[in-house]
Formats: C-alpha cells, sequence, structure tokens
C-alpha cells in the first residue's frame, strides 16, 4: 500500500518541507490562464507516467486528495485557466477504482479544520456529494462517526473493491 498527498510528486520534491502545508488555501490569486494549463498538462503526464510504469496492479494507492478535488475548489489551486479545461484533463486522468467520500456535517468539518469560510466548507461538501454520485464506483464514508469505524469502513470498501477485481481475473 502506499500513500500519497495530492501534489504532483515533481511539484513536492521542488519545494520545501515548511510549503508543504497550506493553512490559507483561498489566500493567494489565481495564477494566469497559460501557467494553469502547463501545470495541469504536467500534472496528467505525471499521472499517466506512475499509472503506467510506477505502480503496480498489486498496489493500493491512497491519496488524500485526487486531481477532481481541483473542479469542487479551483481557488485552493490557484486556478486560473477556464474551468472546462480542468474538466476536459480530468476525463483523460487515470480514474481510481474506488472513490472515497469521508462525509460529515459541515459544522463538524469547519470544527475540525477552519481553512475555509463556514459557508465555502458547506459548499465544497454539496460539490464533493454531487460529484462523487456520478462515478461508477464510490463509497460515502459517514465520518463523523468515532476514528476506529471510518478506519475500519475505508478497509472494508477497499478490500471489497480488490476481492472483487481479483474474482474478476480468473
Amino acid at each position: 500500500m502506499k500513500m500519497r498527498h495530492l501534489k504532483p510528486r515533481i511539484v513536492a520534491r521542488l519545494r520545501s518541507q515548511s510549503d508543504m502545508i497550506v493553512v490559507d488555501p483561498h489566500g493567494k490569486p489565481a495564477r494566469g490562464a497559460l501557467l494553469s494549463l502547463a501545470k495541469i498538462l504536467g500534472w496528467i503526464l505525471e499521472e499517466w507516467y506512475g499509472t503506467l510504469f510506477y505502480e503496480t496492479r498489486k498496489t493500493v494507492l491512497i491519496c488524500d486528495r485526487y486531481y477532481h478535488d481541483l473542479l469542487v475548489d479551483p481557488k485552493r489551486y490557484r486556478f486560473g485557466a477556464p474551468i472546462w479545461t480542468a474538466e476536459l484533463v480530468g476525463k483523460l486522468m487515470p480514474q481510481p477504482k474506488l472513490w472515497i467520500l469521508l462525509d460529515a456535517p459541515p459544522k463538524l468539518l469547519q470544527e475540525r479544520k477552519q481553512e475555509v469560510t463556514p459557508e465555502e466548507t458547506a459548499r465544497q461538501c454539496e460539490v464533493y456529494k454531487a460529484f462523487i454520485g456520478k462515478q461508477q464506483k464510490h463509497v460515502i464514508i459517514d465520518a463523523s462517526q468515532p476514528l476506529d469505524k471510518v478506519i475500519a469502513d475505508v478497509e472494508k470498501a477497499i478490500k471489497r473493491t480488490v476481492m472483487g477485481d481479483a474474482g474478476n481475473r480468473g
């Protein structure tokens, strides 16, 4: 099993550790369209390279965010190009075998982390639910439960997906 943060690996390598924690994701202005497009094109190339040559089929890769987070919160990524370009690239990205949404009431999420306004938290919750509902294989897990129950639910969803895929090979 591997775990990875959303940030493309090449970008993460170029930045120092102090830049990794984002306190105010909406605090900086959007980048220009050209730089935004260059970033997402580099991102797709890196994802496909990793999918084809780096990550084996036997690897469970868990990402706390994935490319499609850009569609929910373009301000966080300082995306300055037309959103349809990000949507197009999102369709070309390698797709996860399982989408997991850790869902909780916006008020609870806001208590846990105050990166954005309560209104923005509520908006993102609605957009995430709409997005996840369109994905072929997904599960929504109640993240307001005790942590051990959330972990158990996530593990169960992953095992069901892995076992289902293994059963379909033979």
